[in-house]
């Protein structure tokens, strides 16, 4: 097993070391395809346990996808319902706005009517004061003016009133569509936990011993080196930030917590047989949300045997922050995040039970105990 690791890691170097020249885009094209080949090895479709890890990964990726895009769509349901709301607001204003421009309008012509309801013609013949006269036309041409212009911004508002109406129908079209299409993806999701749990099931058969169970963890524990391993050896020409590598040391026992929840296992806690918990489960509710304890480079972001969905962010300096068994993913190969960024949601893929975030903290490949650096 380790000689096979060795090989594959030596394979990664040489690689990587003649695409030094390749721009950055390429190096983490050609990192993908040798972390796709080293997945593909740990699947080893030949062996049950192989086809069934293969099966859980496309069925927790599928709920990871589906998951991702009902969180955008409930929160453009929000915001739809909040914009439904804002034009019932403004159409019940402009319907203020109408009543009392219909109240104004029968003052004037109230007033109109109290000034005098003669036509210009008979006030010309009525043999009264030419100043008298020109006094009334002035009040009648001021009187006309008003209503007219009341007459205007009625029907303006009555458009407006109309135009609001419209959007609403279509606002409520698209809220419903929306109501529709979450309801799908949630029965899409059931149907994807249904599928998973008859895979955990067969999985529970297939390692009826423990171990059987333990040398798939052990197994596991060198696959994650190897991948620690490629990971550091393809990153390591990529161009980073000035001064960005001795950030991470300064915050040790400052960092916070990926997540709130109760810690239900720590570091060098016992696992199974003589294997030691290398970091700490933080148990939580599904679907919270998960933040980068500091600034970095996304070095991966896939699912991968054991740990489910996986997050490694790159801190510098050989320092690495591993988030797993999420629920879905908001980030991908290659992004830089900040402290406090979404990157993933609480879940429990890898084949776990319990909804938990995995958190480890490693130097140079070797795991710390995540509590020295959390405060």
């Amino acid at each position: 097993m380790i000689i096979r690791i060795l090989c594959l890691l030596f394979g990664i170097s040489t690689i990587v070391a003649a695409a030094t020249t390749a721009t950055p885009k390429e190096q983490l094209h050609q990192l993908e395809l040798q972390i796709e080949k080293l997945q593909q090895q740990m699947h080893n479709t030949r062996t049950k346990y192989g086809l069934l890890q293969q099966q859980l990964q496309d069925s927790e990726e599928d709920i990871g996808e589906v998951a991702r895009r009902l969180e955008i769509l409930h929160g453009t349901l929000i915001d739809k319902q909040h914009s439904l709301t804002n034009l019932h607001n403004q159409q019940t204003t402009l319907q203020d706005k109408l009543v009392t421009q219909r109240s104004q309008l029968a003052q004037q012509i109230r007033s109109s009517y109290i000034i005098g309801h003669q036509n210009y013609l008979k006030l010309w013949l009525n043999q009264e004061s030419p100043f008298i006269i020109g006094r009334l036309l002035t009040y009648y041409d001021y009187f006309n003016q008003a209503r007219i212009d009341q007459i205007k911004e009625i029907n303006s508002t009555l458009q407006s009133i109309k135009n609001i109406k419209q959007t609403i129908s279509s606002e409520t079209g698209d809220l419903n569509s929306l109501v529709n299409n979450q309801h799908n993806k949630k029965n899409e999701l059931e149907v994807n936990y249904k599928k998973r749990r008859k895979i955990l099931d067969k999985l529970a058969k297939t390692l009826e011993n423990q171990d059987q169970k333990l040398n798939q963890l052990k197994d596991d524990k060198y696959q994650l080196q190897a991948l620690l391993g490629t990971l550091k050896e393809g990153f390591k020409n990529i161009p980073k930030p000035i001064g960005w590598y001795n950030s991470f040391v300064k915050l040790k026992g400052r960092l916070p917590y990926p997540i709130e929840g109760k810690v239900i296992k720590n570091f060098g806690q016992p696992s199974i047989g003589y294997l030691k918990w290398q970091g700490i489960l933080i148990k939580a509710t599904k679907g919270s949300k998960i933040r980068a304890v500091a600034w970095g480079q996304v070095v991966f972001a896939q699912w991968f045997r054991n740990l489910g969905l996986l997050v490694i962010i790159e801190h510098g300096s050989g320092y690495m922050s591993l988030y797993a068994h999420n629920q879905s993913l908001y980030i991908k190969l290659g992004d830089w995040v900040n402290a406090g960024d979404v990157i993933a949601t609480v879940g429990n893929s890898g084949g776990h039970k319990t909804s938990a975030l995995y958190f480890e903290i490693r130097h140079q490949g070797i795991p710390q105990s995540p509590k020295q650096w959390l405060r």
